[in-house]
């Protein structure tokens, strides 16, 4: 069974083209099997260069130093450059939110920034990358992309692959299964229903669709598309018991982390309870979990495609600030420049934004007065990179319910209706989004009406 599913992983790699790729390992059954096969198969897959990565998060003592030398050893056993990131643990612990879900968002952060202190070596195939170790790659500080199935075979995808950063991890189809229980549990919608993504963007302010307006012999192309870094999953559908097989057939040795058996952490009271108990009442509800995400997938897919047709005709453009590219002919934008400028326009400028024609938007609406499409509109909003909650433009008064505020702030993004545009913007900040929509304009600028 596992046999198929790594022909299948090949098949997928080949297609998407990458070249070169960091490998996240932190020393567990499913990291070791991930660089095993990514090692021993790197010429059948047209691989140009591997690295390999270890996260220590500081938060176990003995053993997450036991884990970090184990796979040092490891990728010098088979001569792989080795990147070592220590993470601050009390500072974990003492942050705000869910110890867990903090861990996590540090480890890609520290993933992201190895990635970014290997790029330039890298980038230009320099193979001979020095070794990580605690004094040259330690502490130094510190949802939209392409879609999960491979990409045309054109000239734009193909330089996106051989230039873009790829971080590789090994989830697999429990940790699929896992995410999956977890929100159905809390509530979610067609986006929360693919799961957890085969490949997704996690750094880079311009997104793969966009750059496509940009001339590939132009400098500052290259330099937005060597931004980029994808997180890269193509264990999503084996098992933990199929790796087993795999680890075993191959003679590999692995450490096991204590910290996955403490219940006390919601993904791993389900990991250990919940799913063994509907694979004892369902079996094969693990892979049938995974098979829904996929399907989700497909569907959301085409979803946007629908709302890329509706919504679409009301985009005026779309506004990006280049961060971490080091471009220095990026253009100063006016936050307000490309509504007509004004001269109390705030000077809070945001990373990114997007103008909405209000009145093409408002005829679109009352062209499906009969459907609510506020659902779709936030989807839709999401995809650009504009997150709100669900919920968040239903007003059964309004023309197919979507209701827009006139001016408001969720979090970093921010909402103003200026004349007969409508914008939305992210900054870095939630004050950088709430000084923006509180900037002093006139009443007579804005209209109450969608």
């Amino acid at each position: 069974m596992i046999t198929d599913e790594l022909a299948s992983i090949k098949k997928r790699i080949l297609d998407y083209g990458f070249k070169r790729l960091l490998l996240a390992v932190s020393g567990g059954l499913d990291s070791i099997c991930l660089a095993h096969y990514f090692i021993e198969n790197r010429d059948a897959l047209g691989i140009e260069w591997l690295g390999i990565a270890h996260v220590h998060h500081g938060l176990r003592e003995g053993t997450a130093d036991r884990d970090a030398a184990f796979v040092e050893e490891f990728a010098k056993s088979h001569n792989i450059p080795f990147f070592l990131k220590r993470l601050d643990g009390e500072a974990l612990k003492a942050a705000e939110g869910s110890l867990e879900e903090n861990a996590r968002d540090a480890r890609y952060k520290a993933l992201v920034e190895i990635v970014n202190e290997i790029g330039d070596s890298r980038l230009r195939g320099n193979d001979n990358v020095e070794r990580g170790d605690d004094e040259n790659n330690g502490d130094s500080g510190t949802e939209a992309g392409m879609t999960t199935s491979a990409q045309d075979d054109n000239s734009l995808s193909s330089f996106v692959s051989r230039l873009s950063s790829i971080i590789v991890t090994a989830h697999h189809a429990g940790d699929q299964a896992e995410t999956m229980l977890m929100r159905l549990k809390r509530g979610t919608t067609l986006a929360g229903l693919r799961g957890i993504q085969a490949l997704r963007q996690a750094q880079g302010p311009y997104r793969l669709e966009n750059l496509s307006n940009f001339a590939q012999n132009d400098e500052s192309f290259v330099s937005r598309l060597s931004s980029l870094v994808y997180i890269y999953r193509p264990f999503l559908n084996i098992t933990r018991a199929e790796l087993l097989e795999y680890a075993r057939k191959n003679k590999l040795t692995w450490c096991e982390d204590e910290s996955n058996a403490d219940v006390k952490f919601a993904r791993n009271k389900i990991r250990h309870e919940f799913l063994p108990q509907l694979e004892r009442e369902c079996p094969g509800t693990t892979k049938q979990l995974c098979h829904i995400a996929e399907l989700a997938d497909k569907a959301y897919a085409k979803m946007m495609v629908k709302c890329e047709e509706v919504f679409g005709k009301a985009l005026q453009n779309k506004m990006v600030i280049p961060e971490q590219v080091g471009d220095d002919n990026a253009v100063e934008n006016d936050a307000f420049q490309d509504s007509g400028g004004d001269d109390n326009a705030t000077p809070v400028t945001p990373h990114t934004s997007i103008s909405l024609d209000k009145k093409k938007l408002n005829k679109i609406l009352r062209e499906h007065a009969n459907a609510d499409l506020s659902e779709m509109f936030r989807l839709w909003l999401s995809e650009l990179g504009f997150r709100f909650p669900i919920g968040f433009f239903y007003g059964p008064k309004e023309p197919a319910h979507v209701k827009i505020p006139v001016r408001t702030v969720y979090r970093k993004r921010s909402i103003v209706k200026i004349r007969h545009t409508i914008k939305f913007c992210e900054f870095c900040t939630p004050d950088g989004a709430q000084k923006f929509v509180s900037c002093e304009m006139n009443e007579k600028d804005y209209n109450e009406s969608t």
